[in-house]
């Protein structure tokens, strides 16, 4: 097995582990999806060295020298009981430099079976961004339908699908930052790169037809065009269930929240409903709010978007057979 290979055939390796042996830092801002941080050097001492090298380089290899094998030591007791020696496993640092190959030197003395990425995460972001730069090879089938109609359930329970909102954290509309705190724009793109690189060979791939921005995050323009441009399926449901459907995803979000998105929504209601539905929360009349909401705002505000065929959701069995029964017949 070759030792030291480039982004795309680290990737391609069958690992059992891929170790990140940036600082917890940099490991939170963004990282390989999948990846552990066993840290040779920690915030403190990152930093610390950083500083020295800029007046003595010297005194700062020899510090650093120092903490890497101390850390090292430590991590090789906690690696022994993660990955055997059989199983190749990948390692990496920030651009391939001295961090990951001091562990990697160690590693293979050992007899563990480890592989190191040429040119660090820098080069994996490199090939990220190149991949998410192009048109995808996917055939997409895009899901379109009014707020509420259920397609975030079917995006859910279908296996072969690009989560959107789920990656982004956002539900993509001004109620839409339920979903905790979003990814940074780097974690996203990787995010969408892996899952669109393990999608490749599926027979098509399941997408809602988000807009091109959720919350602070933006996709990529080849993906979001290549989306759009797809068969669309409209999903219909009634209204009941649709109201039923954001009551269950919306019922438990804080006044302050209700407020906040209230006041973003106020130039696209008429003040007579805004109002009215203000006053159903309130009183804890959720079903009327969500009534309120997709009948004066949703509906009237989001375009009405063209598609293939029409698909009325009962269930999630049914519509999921409908939908392949359609990607078939497209696409064959």
């Amino acid at each position: 097995m070759t030792k030291i290979i480039p982004p795309n055939s680290f990737l391609n390796q069958d690992l059992s582990l891929i170790i990140d042996v940036r600082s917890p830092r940099e490991y939170a801002e963004s990282h390989i999806v999948g990846a552990q941080n066993f840290p040779i050097l920690n915030d403190e001492e990152h930093q610390q060295i950083g500083t020295l090298y800029r007046t003595d380089s010297f005194k700062a290899k020899v510090l650093g020298a120092s903490f890497v094998s101390q850390n090292i030591a430590k991590h090789l007791l906690t690696l022994e009981t993660m990955v055997s020696p059989k199983k190749p496993f990948g390692i990496h640092c920030a651009r391939g430099g001295m961090r990951s190959r001091a562990f990697f030197m160690v590693l293979e003395a050992i007899g563990y079976q480890v592989v190191l990425l040429e040119g660090g995460y820098k080069a994996y972001r490199n090939e990220v961004l190149k991949y998410l730069d192009s048109f995808p090879p996917h055939r997409f089938v895009t899901l379109v339908g009014q707020t509420g109609s259920g397609k975030s359930e079917i995006i859910q329970g279908f296996c072969d699908s690009l989560d959107i909102e789920g990656i982004a954290k956002h539900l993509g509309s001004s109620f839409g930052a339920i979903c905790g705190e979003q990814p940074s724009v780097k974690s996203f793109q990787n995010l969408l790169f892996a899952r669109l690189k393990d999608l490749e060979n599926a027979p098509f791939v399941l997408v809602e037809g988000e807009s091109k921005k959720l919350g602070n995050l933006i996709l990529p323009t080849p993906l979001y065009q290549s989306y759009q441009k797809a068969p669309k399926i409209l999903i219909v449901a009634p209204l009941e269930q649709r109201v039923q459907r954001i009551v269950a995803q919306y019922g438990k979000i804080s006044l302050q929240f209700f407020e906040d998105s209230m006041q973003k929504i106020s130039p696209f209601m008429k003040k007579e409903f805004w109002y009215e539905a203000k006053k159903a929360f309130y009183v804890g009349d959720l079903m009327r709010v969500a009534e309120i909401l997709l009948v004066e705002y949703y509906d009237k505000v989001y375009k009405k978007e063209s598609y293939v065929c029409a698909i009325s959701y009962q269930n999630l069995s049914q519509v999921i057979t409908e939908i392949e029964a359609f990607a078939r017949e497209f696409y064959n």
